[in-house]
């Protein structure tokens, strides 16, 4: 183990779940001979290990052996295996670390997983997403809060990440994550139920062209077929993340009547596992539509 945030040291850095966004994000750390590991390495899948390959990455032989003399541990999983994700780390460690929690989880979950990790000598940070991580990959946006964050988003910009400081408690940044989601999923999710309904009634242009005119500037064309693309695409990881944002609303005491919806729509459409090479409406809401008559 080396010393933490010794920017002048080697830091020995691993991350835990390596699928879109580990990707994307992992290039920062390149320098410092980062390890990867994914529970598909234990499948011998080789589209996991080639991605963890061609990001310039090296895929650990087990959970063990990627958190010997670990310094610093990125997890980036899905939403619904974050828990888990902490827990065997903690229960793997064997050195004083920093845990960067990156996944998009409600604040209570986070705080959860700060208390695993405070007992197996660590600390955890709060880092949130707070954009796509394509095309931006390294630039885009994270807020960062916990008792280390403002050293954290040092050592973050340092190694080129575009980090913000949130506030010094866990779950601060993912506070403002899934609230921010439930807006942002869910105006999905509505123009999932919009479009499809107006694809087979055949007034899909006309409700088009409405919405663009009530809603000035934004164009509905292009915003809808976006929102669909990217529920096909990734509608599963979606909806695990609407499910902690269910939990951060009911943490507020409020009900999740609308986020529950959009956890359904999020899950249907992510079902039905569509690879399309396109985000327009028309071709995108209609094969939406085709797929979901075959599920009936």
């Amino acid at each position: 183990m080396t010393a933490l945030f010794d920017l002048s040291l080697k830091q020995n850095i691993c991350f835990v779940g390596f699928g879109e966004a580990g990707e994307a994000l992992s290039g920062g750390f390149v320098s410092q001979d980062p390890l990867a590991w994914d529970l598909k390495l234990e499948a011998d899948e080789p589209t996991c290990r080639d991605r963890i390959i061609r990001a310039r990455l090296k895929p650990a032989g087990s959970l063990t052996d990627a958190l010997t003399d670990v310094d610093w541990v990125v997890s980036l999983v899905t939403a619904d295996q974050a828990a888990q994700a902490c827990q065997a780390v903690c229960e793997t460690v064997k050195s004083r670390f920093m845990y960067l929690e990156m996944n998009s989880c409600s604040p209570g979950t986070k705080r959860a997983n700060a208390e695993m990790v405070k007992d197996a000598g660590g600390e955890l940070v709060d880092v949130a997403i707070m954009s796509p991580v394509n095309p931006s990959r390294i630039e885009t946006p994270l807020i960062v809060s916990g008792p280390s964050a403002e050293r954290c988003v040092k050592f973050l910009d340092y190694f080129g990440y575009n980090a913000s400081f949130c506030g010094m408690k866990v779950g601060q940044a993912s506070a403002l994550k899934m609230t921010r989601s439930i807006m942002i999923k869910g105006v999905e999710a509505l123009s999932a139920e919009c479009f499809l309904t107006a694809e087979r009634l055949g007034i899909q242009p006309e409700i088009v062209t409405s919405l663009t005119r009530s809603f000035e500037g934004l164009d509905w064309l292009k915003h809808g077929g976006y929102n669909l693309e990217r529920m096909c695409r990734h509608g599963i990881r979606r909806a695990a993340e609407m499910r902690e944002a269910v939990a951060t609303i009911e943490e507020a005491g409020l009900p999740a009547d609308m986020t529950r919806s959009t956890v359904e729509w999020q899950q249907r459409v992510g079902d039905l596992g569509l690879s399309l090479d396109t985000d327009d409406l028309v071709i995108v809401s209609r094969s939406i539509n085709e797929e979901l008559n075959c599920d009936r």
